[in-house]
């Protein structure tokens, strides 16, 4: 009696989802990064000013890239996010305010899309890899996520330093432990939380 199984439409389905496009992760990483800009891209209006919490950080890295210094008289629990977006005002160097708003905003809508990475990688940790995959995808396309990197504010670096602390963790090498510790200070200066980790 011959074997049909292998011939059957529906294990064919899966074998070539199996093999093919999870095969390649390099590639379906890239692909899940880009399509998270583009989501992020459609949704950012360039002409809308930072507000709230934000606000609070521009303000505090526009007069660190002025003073070229900590500047005084803000009580931040936290300043490694406004420290880093001052640096990048400073390399960059736009002179109008909607601009710099705008980069704020740029650079937590590409560290949102790149913490794809590591949390792929602590799905694989646990899971098969077309899981971990399906895992990124559901992180990545939150909406609550999309929302907070379209706002300027800590959360995008906080979450990809403590996701990228975690991943150096699991990785159960000595080196690789001694920089997770690293990742998790650094989250330390971004959100007062990443001193529980």
């Amino acid at each position: 009696m011959p074997n049909n199984y292998a011939t059957h439409p529906d294990n064919r389905l899966g074998s070539i989802i199996k093999l093919g496009i999870f095969k390649n992760q390099l590639f379906v990483i890239c692909s899940l990064f880009v399509a998270s800009l583009l989501v992020r891209i459609y949704f950012f209006s360039y002409q809308t000013p930072i507000t709230l919490d934000g606000e609070f950080y521009f303000r505090y890295a526009i007069d660190a890239t002025i003073q070229r210094q900590f500047p005084s008289g803000y009580e931040f629990p936290n300043n490694g996010w406004p420290s880093f977006l001052s640096l990048i005002f400073t390399a960059i160097g736009p002179h109008e305010f909607l601009e710099y708003a705008a980069i704020q905003r740029i650079i937590t809508i590409i560290i949102s899309s790149l913490t794809i990475v590591p949390v792929y990688l602590i799905c694989r940790h646990f899971v098969e890899n077309r899981f971990a995959v399906f895992g990124s995808i559901l992180f990545v396309f939150e909406p609550r996520i999309i929302q907070n990197s379209l706002l300027g504010i800590s959360e995008p670096l906080f979450i990809i330093l403590v996701c990228t602390s975690l991943v150096l963790f699991l990785n159960n090498k000595n080196k690789t432990m001694y920089l997770s510790f690293v990742a998790a200070a650094l989250a330390a200066t971004v959100r007062y939380e990443g001193m529980l980790l």
